[in-house]
């Protein structure tokens, strides 16, 4: 229910707002090029009356007229429907996404070395110091394994000596 009312009234405010600029926008541009106010009904009776006279459409610029008023209606259309499917949410939060990107390639390009705190107290470790213990300490549980083996072993063969 809150997700239709909240599209609606999308609808709504990016609908009136882009018509209302494109409105303006257009008008003025019709008007300078051509003198032809089409937001006015005195200029659509005038039109009107010259068709009821059996008017001719006389050059290019008429036709561009013609073309260009459909052209008001179909870009009208096209913006709208771009502009309804932009996040404007995302927008608006543009420049705070920005600046703390900006803000963490600046830090994450300041140091390379990497300090781990509170893994001991009173002591500081670099990553490579934490890299360094862990194959000390794979290096010795290997060796005791190997070593607890061998002692199993020429146990093993000392014991069959014994029994033969």
């Amino acid at each position: 229910m809150f997700k239709k009312l909240k599209l609606f009234l999308k609808f709504l405010i990016v609908g009136s707002l882009w018509s209302a600029f494109w409105i303006v926008l257009t008008q003025q541009l019709v008007f300078f090029v051509w003198k032809f106010n089409y937001i006015s009904l005195k200029q659509w009776h005038l039109v009107r009356e010259f068709w009821r006279q059996n008017g001719v459409i006389k050059g290019y610029s008429d036709y561009l007229l013609f073309v260009s008023l459909l052209a008001v209606i179909l870009i009208w259309y096209f913006g709208f429907k771009k502009l309804y499917h932009v996040n404007y949410v995302e927008l608006i939060l543009k420049p705070f996404t920005y600046f703390s990107k900006k803000r963490i390639e600046k830090y994450a390009d300041e140091s390379k070395h990497i300090v781990i705190k509170n893994l001991v107290v009173g002591e500081k470790l670099t990553v490579d110091d934490l890299v360094n213990e862990k194959i000390k300490e794979e290096k010795n549980s290997s060796g005791q394994k190997e070593s607890e083996s061998l002692r199993q072993n020429i146990a093993q063969k000392i014991s069959e000596q014994k029994g033969k």
